[in-house]
């Protein structure tokens, strides 16, 4: 079991690490991806990687507080579920999600669960799976993004 400054610092390295390599990354235009604060033009459209002791995720999270408005943004995700079916193996789709804050929200995700973030010798794996699937996530928003600003 892990001390709480052990397990805070694990986090630390583990997304320290994963930024190292992030740096790299370019999008479709040639553009510096800003991975950790993903601008999508909404403030409550989110793209989120997570990782813990049950593995790791890359989430589409719409946290629009109007209900309405949060199910017309994920109905228009699902109008572009071939599409994005066709890029993520195993897509989970949740319309109503209690995110670890409380809030109701929908998301949608690709999850990675045969690892852990607890072990080091788990974070290459983990690594290579959140990069090249934000990646595709990131190609799939600089293609079809316009489509959602309509929504606005």
């Amino acid at each position: 079991m892990l001390s709480k400054e052990e397990a805070k610092q694990l986090r630390i390295d583990f997304w320290s690490k994963l930024s190292d390599q992030m740096e790299k990354m370019k999008n479709p235009f040639g553009s510096k991806v800003n991975w950790m604060n993903y601008n999508t033009g909404f403030n409550h459209l989110y793209f989120r990687m997570e990782a813990d002791e049950e593995g790791c995720r890359l989430c589409i999270d719409i946290q629009f507080p109007d209900p309405g408005v949060r199910e017309v943004f994920y109905e228009q995700f699902q109008e572009f579920s071939n599409i994005l079916e066709g890029k993520f193996k195993d897509l989970k789709w949740y319309p109503t999600f209690e995110h670890w804050n409380g809030k109701e929200i929908s998301r949608i995700a690709i999850e990675k669960n045969d690892c852990n973030l607890n072990r080091r010798e788990d974070w290459d794996k983990m690594h290579l799976f959140l990069k090249l699937n934000f990646a595709k996530l990131d190609a799939f928003w600089c293609e079809f993004d316009e489509v959602f600003k309509g929504l606005k």
